[in-house]
């Protein structure tokens, strides 16, 4: 099986946000409300508590920031994460994903390819454009839908889910 594919930044953009943890976001905008609700408290109580006084403006600063940052933290990471994936891949991001029967190879045509097995694949996603493989190093795979040369998404998934069943099975002999 051949797929080739080429990666702009909208492509990009669309497999980021299929990844991106909307609960690591969540949890910093309520530290950040946390941090303005003490800084409050602590502007309330100053005239009684004078030590409050000199925690009062960094914690506000501390949680108007937190929040800011958590508002922002989707766009600014592709933003970061794009320009990673343009300096390693330079213009040519172009590159061949080939099927093995244990693994797959990507080539993006600069270097020595990548070869990823499918037992390291946790999990995939679809988009409307995409298809993703998310591997348990943190590693990803894009797949457009168009993109396959030869064979498809499922023949794919098939081999992923046999090479698993492979695995936990030479596994569960070796323990025997």
């Amino acid at each position: 099986m051949v797929y080739s594919s080429g990666v702009d930044q909208a492509v990009f953009a669309e497999s980021h946000a299929a990844i991106f943890s909307k609960k690591r976001q969540k949890t910093l905008l309520y530290c950040g409300i946390v941090f303005l609700a003490f800084g409050l408290v602590f502007l309330a109580l100053q005239a009684r508590v004078p030590v409050l006084s000199a925690l009062c403006v960094p914690t506000l600063l501390t949680g108007i920031l937190v929040v800011i940052w958590a508002q922002t933290l989707q766009k600014s990471e592709l933003r970061r994460k794009y320009k990673a994936f343009r300096r390693f891949n330079g213009d040519a991001s172009q590159r061949t994903v080939t099927c093995y029967r244990t693994s797959l190879s990507v080539d993006t045509g600069r270097g020595e390819p990548v070869e990823i097995d499918y037992t390291d694949v946790r999990e995939h996603k679809e988009t409307e454009h995409l298809w993703l493989l998310i591997c348990a190093d943190h590693r990803g795979v894009m797949l457009a839908r168009d993109g396959f040369e030869t064979g498809s998404w499922s023949v794919l998934l098939d081999a992923i889910e046999k090479a698993k069943l492979e695995a936990a099975e030479a596994a569960r002999l070796m323990e025997m």
